[in-house]
């Protein structure tokens, strides 16, 4: 479930980041973190013009994923860029006597992974208990991580759960109150469904806030009631939710920064150097900014991370004075993230027809004029447009837009992209390509939800154009992959296995075989292409000579037709060519 899909969600992290000791952190950390983001500093070492190279890597596969030369058999630095890539008895022309050689001793070396569209605020969410359909595999497993959480806690502590997914959960049932006094007697409990629409509490959760049986329900929403007016447990839409969660503790600003330096840490032990965030301002506008400046500006981060600023605060962008391109090469941001619906799984992505069982087809967050306006003012700004399109009738609406947006609008290299992009026709692929339009493939949908996709939401005719990579390419389109994080777990070599193998987790079956695609196209889509949509090709994403030395060494060449994609491991990574992580 994207961020922006999740009403629930969005409350929560607003509420924290009103909290006063968070806006006085960040007050502090803006003073001291912006600095750091002038074009300029916080930059690697540059390499000298001449002299021997620092560093040269040999002994095993090199992928450079530069299609006129993809395999090399050694590579040199200086600095923090190449010198040299190609045949062993070349590039050891540029070593030195102090040069330091590499023996990889048959690992693999390739550019480092990139992930194109993720979100840092979900690391407030870092101390609830995972109980999403990818960590836990049936309801019997979510209830006794629940009692796991609730022994852990001391008594009157909240215990909280999030990304609970009934509709894919096996053996998931109807979750009452009486269920959770039950499970938590001692202990406020509150638990969010991934569609962040829905929610759970039980008595003492209640009391907290202040909620009886007679407590009215706020606008638009609702404290689930029974026959009787007895409240259920069940908290309907985003109103119901705030008026729990604002008497929940939330982190810090300090502890968001440690969260999110974690949360770095782990992206790199899967072989990332370069994170893009596609939601940065949705939680506290300008201070999401200072709050990743505060831990970007540390200079030792083994990651580059880009981003989205939401559209939703375009006015505020404007009045802090902030330009496309603000930053540097470790942090900097150039797009606008804009949305034009929900969720197929939960049927809130627009659709041409009705999901299945139903007399629904979801709804658009935002009116074609609304998006319209956002792309032209963003365009003319000289920002990137990333729009957020699931369902077949949003990305008709989507295209729309941009067709109105930069119908007579100047050529321009900005690169705008449609994100998701679910349920995709091939006329609308088409367009795409004539607009100039790229789409990002949260291709984690395949695994995790194709068979509901399938055979309970939108049937197989639908469902064949889900992600659909192999007629992507066929149509001419640059495309990349993403886990849209936390909704799934950042690991490109997983992406890369999704997209080449289409294999559904529910069943085992193949999701439409004819759109796999072969292991070199699908590595791409973590490095050259997803650099390209990130507007960093020109200095990562192949491993050619003057581009960053951003690296990533593999224990098994993912190229192997006997290797396991997702299960190769990350021995190192390596940016602006000093090593970040080792495994």
């Amino acid at each position: 479930m994207c961020l922006a899909c999740n009403p629930g969600q969005i409350a929560l992290l607003r509420s924290a980041a009103s909290r006063r000791d968070f806006l006085k952190y960040m007050s502090v950390a803006a003073a001291s973190a912006f600095v750091c983001s002038e074009p300029g500093l916080a930059q690697a070492q540059q390499p000298s013009s001449s002299g021997p190279a620092d560093i040269l890597f040999k002994g095993g596969p090199i992928l450079t994923m530069n299609g006129k030369a993809p395999r090399a058999e050694a590579l040199a630095i200086r600095g923090n860029r190449i010198v040299a890539v190609g045949k062993a008895e070349d590039v050891q022309s540029f070593g030195g006597p102090k040069t330091r050689v590499v023996d990889l001793k048959g690992r693999t070396l390739m550019p480092g992974l990139i992930d194109p569209h993720m979100h840092f605020v979900f690391t407030a969410f870092e101390d609830w208990i995972d109980v999403s359909p990818i960590t836990t595999a049936d309801f019997a497993t979510v209830w006794g991580k629940l009692q796991q959480g609730v022994a852990k806690a001391k008594e009157g502590e909240w215990v909280r759960a999030q990304q609970f997914d009934p509709s894919i959960t096996r053996g998931a049932r109807p979750v009452t109150l009486q269920d959770l006094d039950a499970l938590a007697p001692k202990n406020p409990f509150f638990m969010q469904e991934s569609n962040g629409h829905i929610a759970y509490a039980n008595s003492l959760a209640f009391k907290a806030a202040g909620i009886t049986r007679d407590t009215p329900d706020p606008a638009g929403a609702r404290f689930v009631r029974d026959s009787n007016g007895n409240l259920t447990g069940r908290l309907e839409e985003m109103a119901a939710q705030q008026a729990i969660s604002r008497v929940m503790p939330a982190p810090t600003a300090a502890e968001m920064i440690g969260r999110t330096q974690n949360m770095i840490a782990r992206a790199a032990s899967v072989g990332c150097t370069m994170l893009h965030d596609c939601g940065i301002g949705i939680m506290a506008g300008a201070t999401d900014l200072a709050l990743l400046d505060a831990v970007m500006g540390r200079g030792d981060v083994p990651v580059r991370y880009r981003g989205m600023l939401v559209s939703t605060s375009m006015d505020e962008w404007d009045k802090q004075g902030i330009k496309p391109g603000r930053g540097n090469d470790l942090f900097r941001v150039d797009g606008i993230k804009a949305w034009a619906d929900g969720s197929n799984q939960a049927r809130t992505g627009y659709q041409r027809e009705n999901y299945l069982g139903t007399n629904e087809r979801g709804a658009l967050n935002y009116s074609l004029e609304h998006v319209t306006e956002v792309i032209r003012r963003a365009h003319k700004g000289g920002w990137q447009v990333g729009v957020h399109a699931n369902g077949d009738a949003a990305i008709d609406m989507t295209l729309d837009a941009y067709e109105a947006a930069l119908g007579q609008a100047p050529a321009s290299d900005l690169r705008h992209r449609i994100e998701h992009c679910s349920v995709l026709h091939p006329e609308q692929m088409a367009r795409m390509k004539r607009l100039g339009l790229s789409p990002s493939f949260l291709i984690g949908h395949v695994r995790w939800w194709g068979k509901a996709f399938r055979d309970r939401l939108l049937g197989p005719e639908r469902a064949r154009l889900y992600d659909p990579c192999a007629s992507a390419l066929a149509a001419g389109l640059k495309i990349s992959f993403h886990s849209d994080w936390n909704v799934t777990p950042i690991e490109p070599l997983r992406y890369v296995e999704d997209a080449v193998t289409r294999v559904m987790n529910e069943g085992g079956d193949v999701f439409f075989p004819e759109e796999r695609i072969p292991v070199e196209a699908a590595l791409r889509g973590v490095t050259i292409d997803a650099a390209w949509q990130c507007h960093m090709d020109d200095q990562i994403g192949t491993l050619e000579t003057g581009k960053l030395a951003d690296l990533a060494v593999l224990e098994q060449d993912p190229t192997d037709p006997q290797a396991k994609i997702s299960k190769i491991k990350v021995s190192e990574t390596w940016m602006d060519g000093v090593q970040r992580y080792t495994g």
